[in-house]
């Protein structure tokens, strides 16, 4: 174990009791006080967090990018409150909703907690790493790349025409349709059939099958165009979490280092589309304005935290209900917005969006969910384990992914997954169904290249047999 690793671990569990202790003595006469306070705490965490996080990491290694999206959609209002840009507290999203101090105090001790045991996991995950940012320990596969790019490119133009026609139906019906399961009726043209099945598949295969660099960015830029065009649909986070995935992959596997200005492009790039594309779905003039841009897109990510702020509001009508907890729901997967899904699910976002609003909700407009809401609904033991368990496992799968083919096809759901849990549900969508789809992918590419190899050996063996009777 590494001397400087385990100071650290030492460290940081001093971090935590000088925490608990400043927020137990310091108490203010004023709630607001309070709350400027436990902000200022939390900042300061948080900078911590990110510093000796990059003392260990690459920028775009996954436990890096974890924090990026961690602040952008729930701690960002409370830094925009600090910055004296709009008070934290006021419920944008289903208006005329107000949290008050004690609400928000609630908020910010959770947001410290998940922070600090979630950086302790990270920590107790890495006292038995040596590198943390090796190469890949995995050989090119020829046979893999090639069936790949075939199965890969001849689901190219179908999946854009399919994704195009989705995007027709959703300028008419509205981007609530996204959430509603009208795209689900639409009767898409025969060629089109299973397009998005058949080039998902052909994308993995050629992931683990390590291409060459250049290989890698052609098809990878190629795919960020068909998911590109699926995000006009609405959804910024169908193209950005993907662009994450793959600019992780390429630094992962290729070894290769991220420079801070790739980071500063990378950060305008996300902000420019995401305003971009708000604009288009609200149909509002795109701003040039760029400090209150940035201010702007800070304040709109961050409505996630509004889920764990009504359920901390709302704690009587939410917590502790249900026929199992809501964090489980992702194992299981997510249905479209209706009466029958609240009462065959126990979705938090479903549930919170009902209460706040029911014509809202069937309409298929939502709060989306949020992690950190779902543990606090286990409990704040239960929080503070999962956060400590979370940390491990980020670490641990960061170390290992690069060694097996079957975690690097798997980490084609887990990290963006990952990146994506401060806004969404802990298990992501469909747990149980999108390991079983990767797994037998994964098996199928396995039994097919050992047939073909079976298959070539017979064929090369009565080849030798007809030269021998022919010699």
């Amino acid at each position: 174990m590494n001397k400087n690793k385990l100071l650290f671990l030492l460290f940081h569990i001093f971090v935590i009791i000088l925490t608990f202790v400043n927020i137990s003595y310091f108490k203010f006469e004023t709630d607001k006080d309070q709350m400027k306070f436990l902000e200022s705490i939390l900042m300061i965490l948080y900078f911590y967090t990110l510093v000796t996080s990059k003392c260990y990491l690459n920028w775009l290694s996954s436990y890096m990018i974890f924090l990026y999206t961690l602040f952008l959609f729930n701690f960002s209002r409370i830094f925009l409150d600090l910055a004296g840009y709009k008070e934290f507290g006021w419920a944008t999203k289903f208006a005329n909703f107000y949290f008050y101090y004690e609400t928000r105090n609630k908020i910010i001790i959770v947001f410290i907690l998940i922070l600090l045991f979630t950086h302790l996991g990270f920590i107790i995950g890495s006292l038995n790493i040596k590198k943390f940012n090796e190469k890949v320990k995995i050989e090119y596969n020829k046979l893999y790349d090639e069936i790949g790019s075939f199965l890969f490119y001849i689901a190219l133009l179908p999946l854009s025409y399919k994704l195009f026609i989705q995007f027709k139906i959703i300028l008419k019906a509205g981007y609530e349709a996204y959430y509603t399961g009208i795209l689900k009726g639409i009767d898409y043209p025969f060629f089109t059939k299973g397009s998005g099945t058949i080039m998902t598949v052909g994308f993995l295969i050629i992931l683990i099958a390590v291409p060459s660099k250049k290989k890698f960015l052609t098809i990878s830029s190629l795919y960020l165009l068909v998911k590109l065009l699926d995000s006009f649909k609405g959804a910024r986070a169908i193209f950005l979490t993907q662009l994450l995935f793959i600019m992780w992959y390429y630094a992962k596997v290729y070894g290769v280092k991220i420079k801070t200005s790739t980071m500063f492009k990378l950060g305008t790039f996300t902000i420019l589309f995401s305003q971009i594309l708000v604009s288009f779905r609200s149909k509002k003039v795109f701003s040039l304005d760029l400090i209150n841009s940035v201010y702007h897109f800070l304040h709109s990510q961050g409505v996630s935290y509004l889920v764990l702020g009504y359920t901390v509001s709302m704690k009587e009508k939410i917590v502790g209900l249900g026929s199992y907890p809501y964090i489980f729901q992702g194992i299981f997967g997510f249905k479209p917005q209706s009466m029958e899904t609240l009462v065959t699910t126990n979705s938090l976002a479903d549930k919170i969006t009902y209460l706040l609003d029911p014509k809202a909700y069937l309409r298929g407009e939502g709060i989306g969910s949020n992690y950190i809401a779902e543990l606090y609904d286990l409990g704040i033991i239960w929080l503070i384990i999962v956060s400590i368990l979370l940390g491990i496992a980020i670490i641990k799968y960061e170390k290992y992914v690069i060694r097996s083919r079957f975690l690097l096809i798997t980490s084609y759901y887990f990290i963006p997954n990952l990146f994506y849990i401060p806004r969404g549900s802990f298990f992501g969508e469909s747990l149980i169904k999108n390991v079983l789809t990767l797994s037998l992918t994964y098996i199928g590419i396995l039994v097919f290249t050992n047939m073909y190899k079976k298959i070539k050996e017979v064929y090369y063996d009565r080849k030798k047999d007809l030269l021998c009777v022919g010699g």
